[in-house]
């Protein structure tokens, strides 16, 4: 069977733009059970046509203080360090908008300048404890070295295809992949009730932002054609970059419940992270295998077979992470049933043989996407001061 192919990926801003993602075949040296024998199948695009840079996006901390304050004078202590006008909330304001509590947004943030404003708030208001980092967004951008609209639909494809979340992502109806464009309501890759058939499938344009997790859950992770910064949906501004700075993104967004699992809860905890971490457990991409030989099988194996390439050609990994989950499931909830009628034939059933739905499940490790990723948050750290 040829699984190689051109997956055809559409714009919905420019409906005529098309980005041809190539694939090729080919089969597997492993020899684990879940994998010998099998057909692996990865991207044709080259890595080394891109420059790829980790950056911290923004970082949320919660300072407290021991006496009242608002806001606007918390943002004239920050505003000469940092450059620029923090975004700054209070905590549980009283009639005056007057707290001791604030969340200040730092985009873009230098961690050394982040030590300096809680050394100046400190002088100003005095804190009762340490600035708690609360939330913080990391991303991995692929620039192609010589600016190229189709290069940077091609990555976008990648990385939505390739992106492999090491977390329960169905369970919860947010939580599942989707795709949005501007503010219109997300388009599901799935339906909720075809998990095990790609009939029903969306293929997500280029252009639009492929997401996974829910917005303030635990990690979210977003992929994106960066064509613009600085973007406020409430005033509907934004800031067009230079075609010259144009890329693909990754972003990765985490909450308190993640930082604390890291290690993470104040300043200079992150001051002296290893951001090299994270690509193992939030930036991992993995290249799909499939079956190959079907003599002697039943032919309905094969309609299976075809059927996880058709869910990987339309919605990538995340897919068929859904997809083998769903059918194992059903083999588990059907083999009781399936036990009663073999017994009255008498008949012995076969044992259940293992689809692949672990930690890596019938993947493989994406080792030429994982180590630019891995060397890029590396990079991170070391501009940081690590």
């Amino acid at each position: 069977m040829n699984y190689s192919t051109n997956v055809v990926l559409r714009g919905i801003k420019d409906p005529k733009r098309q980005v041809v993602l190539e694939y090729s075949a080919a089969s597997t040296t492993a020899v684990q059970r879940r994998l010998a024998g099998k057909t692996v199948v990865h991207p044709a695009i080259d890595l080394n046509d891109y420059t790829c840079r980790a950056v911290i996006d923004w970082v949320d901390i919660n300072f407290w203080f021991v006496h009242t304050t608002q806001f606007r004078f918390v943002q004239d202590v920050l505003r000469p360090i940092i450059g620029r006008q923090p975004r700054v909330d209070p905590i549980e304001p009283g009639l005056g908008h007057e707290s001791t509590m604030f969340r200040v947004r730092f985009q873009d943030p230098e961690l050394d300048l982040l030590a300096k404003c809680e050394e100046e708030l400190d002088k100003k208001f005095i804190r009762e404890l340490q600035g708690v980092i609360q939330s913080i967004e990391i991303s991995v951008d692929f620039k192609p070295k010589t600016p190229s609209s189709e290069k940077i639909g091609r990555m976008v494809g990648v990385l939505a295809r390739h992106l492999h979340p090491n977390r329960d992502f169905m369970t919860v109806g947010l939580d599942r992949p989707r795709f949005l464009w501007s503010r219109d309501e997300p388009t599901f890759l799935m339906a909720a009730g075809s998990l095990m058939s790609s009939d029903a499938d969306k293929l997500g344009p280029i252009d639009a932002t492929f997401y996974v997790g829910r917005q303030n859950g635990r990690v979210r992770w977003r992929v994106m054609e960066k064509t613009i910064d600085n973007q406020n949906f409430e005033a509907g501004t934004w800031d067009d970059l230079p075609v010259s700075e144009h890329r693909a993104r990754i972003e990765v967004t985490l909450d308190r419940q993640e930082l604390i699992d890291l290690g993470i809860n104040f300043i200079h905890d992150l001051r002296r992270f290893n951001f090299a971490r994270l690509q193992g457990r939030y930036f991992q991409f993995m290249v799909p295998t499939f079956e190959n030989q079907f003599a002697g099988k039943h032919p309905a194996q094969k309609a299976l077979e075809i059927d996880r390439w058709r869910r990987f050609v339309n919605t990538g990994i995340v897919g068929l992470i859904a997809m083998d989950g769903a059918r194992e499931s059903f083999r588990k909830d059907a083999r009781p049933e399936l036990k009663k009628l073999m017994r009255a034939k008498r008949q012995k059933i076969q044992p259940m043989t293992r689809l692949g739905t672990g930690a890596a499940g019938s993947f493989l490790a994406y080792d030429a996407l994982n180590g630019r990723a891995a060397m890029a948050l590396e990079k991170l750290g070391h501009r940081e001061g690590k």
